[in-house]
């Protein structure tokens, strides 16, 4: 009989359990975050799953992953290992739900999105490995992008500067949107 449930999920998602305040509501659930900076590196991040899903597995937890498509064939991964992976291919999709998001990128398929770690961490994440200061480089990888959404959360400081600064920085225009967890609420309630 497994004693609890271990949700491992990308820190990009803390503010948003946190503000569903999901070790309430569900108090038989612990949680793992892994660095949202590990998408950079596929393999690095696969190892660093794997290790957190057999330390789980040794104290018998039922094991949710959420993670979008951070590395090829993460659901297969996660079935191999007998995870539940929560849906979603980004997650970006997850913090605005499925129907927000699709409208989103029918009504402009160039929009490149920013979040609270991105917006913290861009010249680490982005700038630096894609060398964006290098203006050509800034053109190969941008040049489809037409706008930035900066999805804010509730629990966001104000962001807005540095958003305007990277938008400007880009050459795009920026938009804010705000995040709706009601989908990813709905999502852990039917897992749980």
């Amino acid at each position: 009989m497994r004693s609890s449930t271990r949700l491992i999920a990308c820190g990009v998602f803390r503010p948003a359990l946190e503000h569903l305040r999901v070790e309430e509501r569900y108090p038989r659930l612990c949680l793992t975050y892994l660095p949202s900076n590990l998408h950079l590196r596929p393999q690095v991040l696969r190892r660093r799953l794997s290790e957190t899903i057999i330390s789980a597995k040794q104290r018998k937890e039922r094991i949710l992953c959420l993670y979008g498509a951070c590395f090829p064939d993460i659901d297969v991964f996660c079935r191999q290992q007998g995870v539940t992976k929560v849906p979603g291919l980004h997650c970006f999709e997850m913090l605005l739900g499925s129907k927000q998001y699709e409208n989103i990128i029918n009504e402009m398929p160039g929009t490149y999105f920013l979040e609270r770690d991105l917006i913290l961490n861009f010249d680490e994440y982005c700038l630096e490995p894609l060398e964006l200061h290098d203006k050509e480089m800034r053109k190969s990888f941008f040049e489809h992008y037409q706008r930035i959404i900066y999805l804010r959360q509730p629990s966001d400081p104000d962001l807005l500067p540095k958003a305007n600064e990277l938008a400007t920085f880009l050459q795009l225009s920026l938009e804010i949107r705000d995040a709706d967890y009601s989908h990813l609420k709905k999502i852990l309630n039917d897992l749980f």
